[in-house]
C-alpha cells in the first residue's frame, strides 16, 4: 500500500477474513453507513471480489475466486439487486476522498456505454459504439468525476432514461425505476449530480470541465453555472452560435445585434494576425455571448471568453471552448479542458478492468449500486498503488 493510502485507510496488514486491513478500514468509511452488519460484509466482499477476480467479474465468478461458500453468489446478488440501501452516501464519501487526495480537483463528466446482450436490461436503447460505428444495444451511464492533472475519480453516476421506459407503467414497475423520474438529458443529469454535492458542502467551488459530449446543452450549463457562481470550461462545436462582445462594451442591444459561431469568429480574428507556422497550434481567445443552439435571441446573456486552439495541419482537430474564466490566460484554460481525456482514460480502466460490463443491471437500484461499488473499486485501487488498474495501459 503507498504512504497516501495508509494516510486515508490504516496499516497494510490482513484482516482476519483475508482481506487488506486497508481495504477494511476503506469499506468501513466508505460503506460504513449501511443499517445492516450483514449489507456492510457483502459490501467488502463485493468490493474485494471486483479488485481480486481476473476477467468477467459476474457474483460466481467473484464468489470462486474469493473461495466463498456455495450461497454466496446468491447474497451477493440479493446485496446489489435486491437490498434497499442507499447509495448516495457512499457516493459522497468518495468524493471527499477523492479530494483529500486531489486537492486541485476539478468536476468532470463523460457518458459511457455499456453494451448489453440481453433484453431486459433497465434502460437499454439503441447506441452506437464509438470509434466503430457499430449500432448496439446499450445502457447509457453518466459518470462524474473528480479530475487532477494525473488521474479521475468516478465518483457519481446516472441513468440516462428516455421515454420508452419511463413512459411505461410495467417496465417503471419491473424495473423499480422511481416514480419521480422522468426523462433527463445528459447535461441535465450532471447538473443535477453537482448539486447534490453542492448541497453536501462537497467541492461545491470545483470549477466543472465539460468536453463536447455535452455541447448540446452549453448554453443552459453555462447558465445554471453562472446563476450558481461556479467556474465552468464547456467544449462547443465549431458552428455553436455566439455575439461577440467588443472590449468594453455594454450589453448588447436586443434590436441590433450579429450572431457569428465559434468557427467563424475565430478564422475572423486569425485574418487580422500573423499566422502560427504550419502545423503548430495557435490560440485565439475573445469574449462573447453565448446563444441557445438553433433559436438565436439577443437576450442579455451573461458574457463569457470563447478559447480555441486552431491548426491549419490536415487531420488536426480545432478546439473550442467557453469558459467563466475570463480574465485566466488561455493556456490556463487549455490545461484545464485536457482534464477530459484523464477522465476519458479513466472511463476506459473501470470500463474494462472493474466489471461495468459484467452487470446485467436489470433494475434501476440495481445498477446504481454496482457502479458505485465499481467506482469504490477504481478509488480504492489508485490509493493502494497510484497507478491505473492492471491491463488498462
Amino acid at each position: 500500500m503507498s504512504v497516501q493510502a495508509a494516510a486515508f485507510l490504516g496499516a497494510p496488514e490482513c484482516a482476519p477474513e483475508g482481506r487488506p486491513r486497508g481495504l477494511t478500514a476503506y469499506g468501513e468509511r466508505v460503506f460504513g453507513y449501511l443499517a445492516r452488519s450483514d449489507q456492510r460484509r457483502w459490501a467488502f466482499t463485493y468490493l474485494w471480489g471486483l479488485l481480486r477476480t481476473p476477467g468477467r467479474k459476474t457474483v460466481r465468478r467473484m464468489a470462486q475466486t474469493l473461495d466463498l461458500s456455495q450461497t454466496a453468489p446468491q447474497a451477493l446478488q440479493q446485496f446489489v439487486t435486491s437490498s434497499p440501501w442507499d447509495w448516495g452516501p457512499a457516493q459522497l464519501e468518495l468524493a471527499r476522498i477523492a479530494l483529500e487526495a486531489t486537492p486541485d480537483a476539478v468536476w468532470t463528466a463523460k457518458p459511457v456505454l455499456l453494451r448489453k446482450r440481453g433484453s431486459h436490461s433497465v434502460g437499454l436503447r439503441p447506441g452506437v459504439l464509438p470509434g466503430t460505428g457499430r449500432r448496439v444495444n446499450c445502457q447509457t451511464g453518466i459518470g462524474l468525476f473528480l479530475s487532477g492533472r494525473g488521474h479521475s475519480i468516478p465518483v457519481a453516476w446516472r441513468l440516462l432514461l428516455d421515454h420508452t421506459w419511463c413512459g411505461d407503467p410495467e417496465r417503471r414497475r419491473r424495473a423499480r425505476i422511481p416514480d419521480e423520474l422522468s426523462p433527463r438529458p445528459a447535461w441535465a443529469l450532471v447538473l443535477e449530480m453537482l448539486e447534490q454535492f453542492a448541497a453536501a458542502g462537497v467541492a461545491e467551488s470545483a470549477p466543472v470541465v465539460l468536453g463536447r459530449d455535452f455541447a448540446q446543452g452549453a448554453h443552459q450549463v453555462a447558465a445554471h453555472l453562472t446563476h450558481r457562481g461556479r467556474d465552468f470550461v464547456v467544449e462547443v462545436p465549431p458552428g455553436q452560435p455566439l455575439v461577440e462582445v467588443a472590449a468594453g462594451a455594454a450589453r448588447p442591444s436586443p434590436y441590433a445585434f450579429s450572431v457569428s459561431d465559434a468557427e467563424s469568429l475565430v478564422a475572423a480574428h486569425r485574418r487580422g494576425t500573423v499566422s502560427a507556422p504550419p502545423g503548430r497550434a495557435e490560440t485565439v481567445s475573445t469574449v462573447v455571448r453565448l446563444l441557445p443552439s438553433g433559436r438565436p435571441a439577443p437576450a442579455a446573456h451573461q458574457a463569457h471568453r470563447l478559447v480555441a486552439e486552431v491548426t491549419s495541419a490536415p487531420k488536426r482537430p480545432s478546439w473550442y471552448w467557453i469558459t467563466s474564466l475570463r480574465d485566466a490566460q488561455p493556456v490556463a484554460v487549455r490545461v484545464l479542458a485536457r482534464r477530459t481525456a484523464v477522465t476519458e482514460a479513466a472511463v476506459r480502466d473501470v470500463h474494462n478492468e472493474l466489471g461495468l460490463l459484467d452487470f446485467e443491471g436489470r433494475s434501476y437500484p440495481g445498477w446504481h449500486h454496482h457502479m458505485t461499488l465499481a467506482s469504490a473499486a477504481y478509488l480504492y485501487h489508485r490509493l493502494e498503488t497510484g497507478r491505473p488498474v492492471p491491463g488498462s495501459q
